[in-house]
């Protein structure tokens, strides 16, 4: 009885008989302008912690200076720690089945051609997990939620000390949709109750509003406002220049069942808070045929990893709604 996998009566051809080649599916994702990938640094920040947890708090920072008369007594600002979380890697796994008989006959280097394919399905799945667990869950927070218990982009955040933050905004995709964001970026409070003054460091869309997010930002070559008759400067450009720009389809609707998937993009200081908490990364053993009852090798494949919000810190999320 054929278990599955790679054998010679499931995939006759690549060992009985003398066909020239086979066809596979040829990623090219990381030739698409601007791809983000879950192990970007900028987009998801690397922690550690013991073994396959993470545990952190939200500190509260220290507090204003305070104005203090000739031997008045010196305010006191209590600092601490809150809301405490926690979460925990998640394994992927995969086995590849190859039977002994397949392993000998293979006419087309199809053992290898698995090991190959493995290594880019993981990387694959990396991305399409990481994202759709952050970004693409940020205004459900259905998957992941801030310490606070709101979704990463929420008109209802509380600081420690608080303070309501919101964070979430409805604008679309335009020049003036993207200074309503940057605003709310500026003027975001942290948790010591001061304006933070945050800078716009990258932008995020579906896939879809590519096109939009580039001629919004502007280059070199075209320093105007996009979309206008008016020949004025396009801030984002001659002010905000080097910000990251990426796009990906697992935030487009036909990926993402998310509402508002097509029109919501994300904003983000260099000092957001997403992040993501390697346990271990990909691992391959292959596993010989004397080791198994049926005369098969199997390849076992796996990785441990979670992407996470830590914080609604640096971050805007907009649904593009209006």
């Amino acid at each position: 009885m054929n278990i599955g996998g790679l054998n010679t009566n499931l995939s006759p051809d690549g060992f009985h008989t003398a066909i020239d080649g086979y066809v596979k599916t040829a990623q090219q994702r990381t030739e698409v302008p601007d791809y983000l990938s879950s192990h970007d640094p900028f987009w998801f920040k690397q922690v550690d912690g013991l073994g396959d947890s993470y545990i952190w708090d939200e500190w509260s920072g220290v507090g204003p200076f305070q104005k203090t008369g000739d031997q008045e007594e010196i305010y006191t600002f209590n600092t601490y720690l809150g809301n405490t979380k926690t979460i925990r890697s998640q394994k992927w796994t995969e086995n590849v089945p190859i039977s002994d008989e397949a392993v000998r006959a293979d006419q087309h280097g199809l053992r290898a051609q698995v090991g190959e394919d493995v290594a880019d399905m993981a990387k694959l799945i990396q991305d399409k997990e990481g994202i759709q667990e952050t970004y693409a869950d940020a205004f459900a927070g259905a998957v992941n939620t801030c310490p606070d218990g709101q979704a990463l982009a929420s008109a209802s955040h509380v600081t420690l000390r608080g303070d309501t933050i919101d964070n979430l905004e409805t604008a679309a995709l335009d020049a003036d949709g993207l200074w309503t964001s940057v605003q709310t970026l500026a003027e975001q409070k942290g948790q010591h109750g001061e304006v933070a003054s945050f800078t716009p460091g990258g932008t995020l869309v579906p896939f879809n509003l590519y096109k939009t997010a580039k001629e919004t930002y502007g280059s070199s070559a075209a320093p105007l406002e996009p979309f206008s008759g008016e020949n004025q400067l396009n801030i984002f450009h001659t002010v905000y220049g080097n910000v990251s720009i990426k796009a990906s389809v697992y935030l487009s609707s036909a990926q993402n069942s998310a509402t508002n998937a097509a029109t919501s993009w994300h904003l983000v200081s260099s000092k957001h808070q997403v992040a993501i908490k390697q346990f271990y990364g990909l691992v391959t053993e292959f596993v010989e045929a004397k080791y198994s009852s049926n005369d098969t090798h199997k390849l076992v494949c796996k990785y441990n990893e979670k992407t996470f919000p830590k914080s609604w810190i640096g971050y805007v999320g907009s649904n593009g709604t209006t």
